[in-house]
Protein backbone atom coordinates (compact mmCIF):
# COMPACT_ATOMS: atom_id res chain seq x y z
CA UNK A 1 0.00 0.00 0.00
CA UNK A 2 1.29 3.23 -0.80
CA UNK A 3 1.88 6.39 1.91
CA UNK A 4 -0.72 8.58 -0.16
CA UNK A 5 -3.24 5.41 0.69
CA UNK A 6 -2.04 4.51 4.10
CA UNK A 7 -2.79 8.16 5.50
CA UNK A 8 -6.19 8.70 3.76
CA UNK A 9 -7.15 4.82 4.97
CA UNK A 10 -6.13 6.35 9.00
CA UNK A 11 -7.63 9.82 8.45
CA UNK A 12 -11.21 7.94 7.12
CA UNK A 13 -11.01 5.43 10.18
CA UNK A 14 -10.64 8.27 12.35
CA UNK A 15 -13.65 10.20 11.40
CA UNK A 16 -12.38 12.55 8.60
CA UNK A 17 -14.47 13.06 5.33
CA UNK A 18 -12.91 11.90 2.12
CA UNK A 19 -12.21 15.45 1.27
CA UNK A 20 -10.83 16.39 4.55
CA UNK A 21 -8.60 12.89 4.09
CA UNK A 22 -7.54 13.68 1.21
CA UNK A 23 -6.56 17.26 1.81
CA UNK A 24 -4.61 15.85 4.92
CA UNK A 25 -2.67 13.71 2.22
CA UNK A 26 -1.84 16.51 0.24
CA UNK A 27 -0.81 18.08 3.44
CA UNK A 28 1.69 15.50 3.83
CA UNK A 29 3.03 15.53 0.36
CA UNK A 30 3.59 19.65 0.75
CA UNK A 31 5.24 19.54 4.43
CA UNK A 32 7.72 16.46 2.82
CA UNK A 33 8.22 17.92 -0.72
CA UNK A 34 6.41 14.86 -1.99
CA UNK A 35 8.07 12.49 0.55
CA UNK A 36 11.89 12.90 -0.68
CA UNK A 37 12.72 15.70 2.17
CA UNK A 38 15.41 15.54 4.30
CA UNK A 39 13.35 15.92 7.30
CA UNK A 40 11.72 12.58 5.74
CA UNK A 41 14.62 11.07 4.87
CA UNK A 42 16.22 11.07 8.47
CA UNK A 43 13.43 11.37 10.86
CA UNK A 44 10.15 9.36 8.44
CA UNK A 45 8.35 12.53 9.23
CA UNK A 46 6.29 13.81 6.79
CA UNK A 47 4.41 16.77 8.38
CA UNK A 48 7.40 18.29 10.30
CA UNK A 49 6.41 17.83 13.42
CA UNK A 50 9.20 18.91 16.12
CA UNK A 51 9.32 16.93 18.77
CA UNK A 52 7.33 17.18 22.40
CA UNK A 53 7.74 13.73 23.74
CA UNK A 54 4.71 12.59 21.68
CA UNK A 55 4.20 8.51 21.52
CA UNK A 56 5.38 7.17 18.44
CA UNK A 57 8.54 9.48 18.20
CA UNK A 58 12.17 10.15 19.96
CA UNK A 59 14.22 13.22 19.24
CA UNK A 60 15.37 13.39 15.49
CA UNK A 61 17.85 16.21 13.43
CA UNK A 62 17.87 19.51 14.90
CA UNK A 63 15.21 21.86 13.00
CA UNK A 64 16.48 24.93 11.15
CA UNK A 65 18.19 27.78 13.40
CA UNK A 66 15.46 29.79 13.09
CA UNK A 67 12.64 27.48 14.01
CA UNK A 68 15.29 27.02 17.48
CA UNK A 69 14.41 28.44 20.93
CA UNK A 70 16.75 31.42 21.35
CA UNK A 71 19.21 29.04 24.06
CA UNK A 72 19.67 26.60 21.26
CA UNK A 73 20.49 29.22 19.07
CA UNK A 74 22.92 31.38 21.19
CA UNK A 75 25.13 28.10 21.84
CA UNK A 76 22.84 26.75 25.23
CA UNK A 77 20.92 24.37 25.88
CA UNK A 78 18.64 23.02 23.41
CA UNK A 79 15.29 21.77 24.30
CA UNK A 80 13.34 18.64 22.95
CA UNK A 81 11.20 21.25 20.58
CA UNK A 82 14.30 22.12 18.67
CA UNK A 83 14.63 18.94 17.26
CA UNK A 84 12.25 16.72 14.67
CA UNK A 85 9.84 14.54 15.66
CA UNK A 86 11.62 11.01 14.60
CA UNK A 87 9.02 8.30 14.18
CA UNK A 88 10.08 4.58 13.53
CA UNK A 89 7.90 4.31 10.11
CA UNK A 90 6.16 7.24 7.87
CA UNK A 91 2.42 5.84 9.31
CA UNK A 92 3.47 6.93 12.95
CA UNK A 93 4.31 9.84 11.80
CA UNK A 94 0.49 10.25 10.50
CA UNK A 95 -0.66 8.77 13.41
CA UNK A 96 0.57 11.41 15.77
CA UNK A 97 -0.84 14.05 13.61
CA UNK A 98 -4.30 12.67 12.80
CA UNK A 99 -5.00 11.05 16.13
CA UNK A 100 -3.08 13.22 18.08
CA UNK A 101 -2.72 16.79 17.04
CA UNK A 102 -5.75 17.06 14.81
CA UNK A 103 -7.80 15.70 18.09
CA UNK A 104 -6.59 18.73 20.18
CA UNK A 105 -8.75 22.12 20.18
CA UNK A 106 -6.40 25.05 19.69
CA UNK A 107 -7.57 28.45 19.37
CA UNK A 108 -10.99 27.24 18.96
CA UNK A 109 -9.80 24.49 15.98
CA UNK A 110 -10.14 21.52 16.96
CA UNK A 111 -11.38 17.76 15.12
CA UNK A 112 -14.69 18.71 14.59
CA UNK A 113 -13.72 21.89 12.71
CA UNK A 114 -11.31 19.72 10.77
CA UNK A 115 -12.85 16.81 9.73
CA UNK A 116 -15.69 18.36 7.35
CA UNK A 117 -13.42 21.33 5.86
CA UNK A 118 -14.36 21.20 2.02
CA UNK A 119 -11.49 22.59 0.16
CA UNK A 120 -7.87 23.59 0.59
CA UNK A 121 -8.52 27.27 1.13
CA UNK A 122 -11.09 26.31 4.17
CA UNK A 123 -8.54 23.44 5.52
CA UNK A 124 -5.79 26.01 5.26
CA UNK A 125 -7.14 28.98 6.89
CA UNK A 126 -8.35 26.94 9.65
CA UNK A 127 -4.19 25.70 10.45
CA UNK A 128 -3.69 28.78 9.89
CA UNK A 129 -5.55 29.71 12.58
CA UNK A 130 -4.58 27.04 14.84
CA UNK A 131 -0.83 28.39 14.24
CA UNK A 132 0.25 25.15 12.62
CA UNK A 133 2.06 27.13 9.85
CA UNK A 134 3.81 30.64 9.04
CA UNK A 135 4.91 33.61 11.39
CA UNK A 136 1.73 35.79 10.83
CA UNK A 137 -1.73 35.90 12.69
CA UNK A 138 -4.31 34.54 10.34
CA UNK A 139 -6.23 37.89 11.27
CA UNK A 140 -3.06 40.00 9.60
CA UNK A 141 -2.49 40.88 5.82
CA UNK A 142 0.66 39.03 5.97
CA UNK A 143 -1.24 35.84 7.77
CA UNK A 144 -4.24 35.88 5.09
CA UNK A 145 -1.04 35.57 1.93
CA UNK A 146 0.66 32.83 4.31
CA UNK A 147 -2.50 31.20 4.21
CA UNK A 148 -3.23 31.68 0.75
CA UNK A 149 0.11 30.43 -0.28
CA UNK A 150 -0.45 27.11 1.45
CA UNK A 151 -3.07 26.70 0.21
CA UNK A 152 -2.28 26.79 -3.36
CA UNK A 153 0.44 24.07 -2.19
CA UNK A 154 -2.19 21.99 -0.85
CA UNK A 155 -4.28 22.24 -4.37
CA UNK A 156 -0.61 21.59 -6.06
CA UNK A 157 -0.11 18.17 -4.37
CA UNK A 158 -4.41 17.25 -4.56
CA UNK A 159 -3.34 16.70 -8.17
CA UNK A 160 -0.93 13.98 -7.06
CA UNK A 161 -2.78 11.87 -4.50
CA UNK A 162 -3.21 8.86 -5.53
CA UNK A 163 -5.66 6.62 -3.29
CA UNK A 164 -8.71 4.50 -3.77
CA UNK A 165 -11.87 5.66 -2.30
CA UNK A 166 -12.51 3.93 1.15
CA UNK A 167 -14.39 0.94 0.59
CA UNK A 168 -16.73 0.91 4.29
CA UNK A 169 -17.72 4.23 2.78
CA UNK A 170 -19.55 2.61 0.05
CA UNK A 171 -20.43 -0.81 1.33
CA UNK A 172 -23.90 -0.79 1.61
CA UNK A 173 -24.33 0.52 -1.84
CA UNK A 174 -21.40 -2.28 -3.30
CA UNK A 175 -23.43 -5.16 -1.04
CA UNK A 176 -26.86 -4.00 -2.59
CA UNK A 177 -25.12 -4.05 -6.10
CA UNK A 178 -23.96 -7.69 -5.77
CA UNK A 179 -26.66 -9.32 -4.51
CA UNK A 180 -28.41 -7.58 -7.68
CA UNK A 181 -25.93 -8.84 -10.01
CA UNK A 182 -26.08 -12.27 -8.35
CA UNK A 183 -29.38 -12.44 -8.87
CA UNK A 184 -29.78 -11.17 -12.91
CA UNK A 185 -26.81 -14.10 -13.20
CA UNK A 186 -28.74 -16.81 -11.23
CA UNK A 187 -32.10 -15.99 -12.99
CA UNK A 188 -30.15 -15.89 -16.22
CA UNK A 189 -28.46 -19.33 -15.65
CA UNK A 190 -31.85 -20.71 -14.47
CA UNK A 191 -33.71 -19.04 -17.55
CA UNK A 192 -30.68 -20.86 -20.02
CA UNK A 193 -30.73 -23.81 -18.33
CA UNK A 194 -34.77 -24.08 -18.99
CA UNK A 195 -34.79 -23.03 -22.55
CA UNK A 196 -31.93 -25.93 -23.30
CA UNK A 197 -34.11 -28.75 -21.09
CA UNK A 198 -36.86 -27.66 -23.39
CA UNK A 199 -35.21 -27.10 -26.32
Amino acid sequence: MNLDQEIYNLAIQEGFSPTSAKLIVAQARLESANYGSNVFANNNNMYGMKYVGQAFASRGTLAPMNERSSSCQNGGNCVDRDYYAKYNTPTDSAKDVIQRLYKKTRKGIGFNELKDVKDAQEFADKLKTRNYFGFYEITTPEGQVEANKYALGLNARLLLVNVLEFYRSNKKKINFTIVGLVLIGVTTLSYLYYKKKIG
